[in-house]
């Protein structure tokens, strides 16, 4: 059996780098152009395997496919923040060589996380990681609920949330 997750709600590209122009200036800054994605949150994907290890009957399929909800561009998921936050978020699409050294380098990354994110964009940027409008149901078919999206960190009121 095989566990294919897409790219994780918590990736550095979205949980440090865009979070830290999200709290500078209220914007979500990265080089994706009008690609698509469909990130799914790494807790999903815990539950998922603990799921399938756990269930006595033989898995249905060789092969689970786990995604988010559904596949959205970046403006689409700065809608999400914006809800969760309760505050107006933007996506801006920055030029690959600027983002680099506006918004990557200052993040003193180790050098294989740094080289990680530098190769992650640009695939992002040629939907590389939403190929077929890539969405699936199977997170919600394998544990009876929808996928966690971008606000699943916010449900409380905690600072970190509202910052």
């Amino acid at each position: 059996m095989h566990v294919r997750p897409t790219v994780f709600t918590e990736n550095p590209l979205f949980a440090r780098v865009a979070a830290a122009s999200i709290l500078r200036d209220g914007t979500i800054r990265l080089p994706f152009g009008s690609a698509r994605t469909s990130p799914v949150a790494a807790a999903d994907v815990a539950e998922v395997i603990a799921h399938l290890l756990l269930d006595p009957a033989p898995p249905s399929r060789r092969v689970y496919e786990l995604t988010g909800s559904h596949s959205r561009g970046m403006a689409a998921i700065a809608a999400e923040v914006s809800t969760s936050l309760g505050r107006t978020v933007t996506y801006v699409d920055v030029p690959y060589e600027e983002w680099l050294e506006d918004d990557l380098k200052k993040q003193d990354l180790p050098p294989h996380v740094f080289d990680h994110l530098a190769t992650m964009a640009p695939l992002h940027r040629e939907n590389r990681y939403d190929r077929y409008d890539r969405s699936t149901s199977d997170i919600t078919d394998l544990l009876g609920r929808p996928p966690r999206g971008f606000d699943s960190g916010c449900r409380s009121s905690t600072s970190r949330c509202r910052e």
